[in-house]
């Protein structure tokens, strides 16, 4: 399968599943990720920025994917699922410690995605482990669609809220400070970004490995 179509499949799988336990470990990925950059947003940005922080959040998360998409390209491909749940398992164990609280759901999700993962590296099940990378990439554009444009939508009312139901895996609002903007609602704000954020996402999606 060219890794177009497979990318494609890998992010409708993602949308419709998500907010799903199904999804819970690739969510965890995306919310360590938002939380790096914010932590790099707020050092150089600080709190008086919120628009500008809100952009370069949303610029460098899709940085991020695209970087993983480019190197998808190369033999690395086979180490994206293990290197993002190696990250994730870090920025976990970190909060531990840190907080002195342990969470069941989260180590739980970790450690069976990390035993999946030790195994497919054993059984050599290449296809598979391609497959898991792409999902791993895209859950960062699902992430980021929820943030900048469902997240928007579901605070319109309530019926929209209810039917919206993925919504509840969405950690930020992050178009809230474009909301009234130039006079325009933080979901058209959504939008637009989504659309020019996805552009190099969708071109580097093409010609990769295939599985």
């Amino acid at each position: 399968m060219r890794s177009e179509e497979r990318a494609g499949i890998a992010a409708a799988v993602l949308l419709l599943l998500w907010g799903t336990v199904l999804t819970y470990p690739f969510h965890l990925f995306t919310v360590f990720l938002e939380d790096s950059v914010n932590l790099f947003c707020g050092k150089v940005l600080g709190t008086t920025h919120p628009i500008l922080t809100a952009l370069l959040t949303s610029v460098l998360m899709t940085a991020t994917a695209v970087l993983l998409l480019i190197l998808s390209k190369t033999g690395f491909a086979y180490f994206i699922p293990a290197t993002a749940l190696f990250v994730t398992s870090v920025s976990f164990i970190a909060e531990v410690a840190k907080t002195r609280t342990f969470e069941p759901k989260t180590g739980i999700a970790l450690a069976v995605m990390l035993v999946i993962t030790a195994l497919l590296h054993l059984l050599k099940a290449e296809r598979v482990i391609l497959w898991e990378g792409d999902i791993f990439i895209y859950s960062i554009c699902i992430h980021l669609l929820m943030g900048l444009v469902i997240a928007p939508l579901s605070y319109i009312n309530e019926v929209l809220r209810k039917i919206l139901f993925v919504n509840h895996y969405n950690d930020t609002y992050l178009t809230a400070p474009f909301d009234g903007f130039l006079t325009l609602p933080a979901y058209a704000w959504g939008l637009f970004f989504m659309i020019l954020l996805m552009l190099p996402v969708i071109y580097y999606s093409f010609s990769r490995r295939k599985a």
